[in-house]
């Protein structure tokens, strides 16, 4: 199993207390001007619009380093470990979908809402940023644009359907590998 998870912006702890500490004196100081403002005016106009520009600061971290996407490939069986307990190898993890599926979740946080599951006889082709491709549907699973993100063709139910999605060149490579030996045998 491989699984790696993509939002629009990489941020590291240091850059995330350093955002949240500059909220938190935008806050005071867009709070402080805005109740000088009601004073001067009579009119708390000033305290309605400091509302409107924090619920804006809010959803855009929200949308910018809150929300992204997980995927998840599951390209080969579970390994058997040594477990001394029983003196044999055992395989101590279950995949909840079976070798060669494709998931793709939306997450918030670190809770995932399954997008779509790919099986390996679903696969048609897996796509470069750019590349054309004639689909009946299409699911964006990237936090980049359509152009810029890689893409999988796959049939449900008869029909075409591309994802779009941001994938590593690992990941890719998977995926290939699911879609050149997956119709024919088992990994």
């Amino acid at each position: 199993m491989h699984q790696e998870s993509v939002d629009k912006l990489k941020g590291s702890v240091k850059s995330d207390t350093l955002l949240f500490v500059l909220l938190i004196v935008f806050f005071f100081a867009a709070g402080g001007i805005a109740s000088f403002l009601k004073m001067k005016f009579g009119t708390n106009a000033p305290l309605y619009i400091f509302a409107v520009i924090m619920a804006g600061l809010l959803y855009l971290y929200y949308r910018l380093r809150i929300l992204g996407y997980r995927y998840t490939v599951f390209y080969k069986e579970p390994e058997p470990e040594y477990d001394a307990r029983f003196d044999d190898y055992m395989v101590h993890e279950d995949y909840p979908y079976p070798v060669g599926t494709f998931v793709a979740e939306r997450t918030a946080s670190a809770k995932g809402d399954v997008v779509c599951v790919i099986k390996k006889e679903q696969f048609v082709c897996l796509l470069d940023p750019g590349a054309e491709y004639p689909a009946d549907k299409e699911i964006v699973c990237s936090p980049r644009s359509k152009e810029r993100s890689s893409s999988i063709v796959y049939e449900e139910e008869g029909k075409k359907v591309r994802m779009f999605f941001t994938p590593s060149d690992e990941l890719k490579e998977y995926i290939r590998g699911i879609i050149e030996n997956g119709k024919t045998t088992d990994l």
